[in-house]
């Protein structure tokens, strides 16, 4: 019995610290920079239209 409740403590904890890693992960990707990747890594070569990075307005 106690190891059961030991190896389910173990995969609780596990289980955790990949949810923080994958609530991370999602909150750089969502908040990452495209005026960063426009300056420094295209050199404003491109409008967000050439790069099919303009987001559109769609009504339901």
């Amino acid at each position: 019995m106690q190891h059961t409740i030991q190896l389910l403590m173990w995969l609780a904890l596990l289980g955790s610290i990949l949810i923080v890693f994958a609530a991370l992960l999602l909150e750089f990707v969502l908040h990452d920079s495209v005026e960063y990747d426009m300056e420094f890594l295209w050199n404003h070569r491109y409008t967000l239209e050439d790069l099919h990075l303009k987001q559109e307005d769609k009504e339901p």
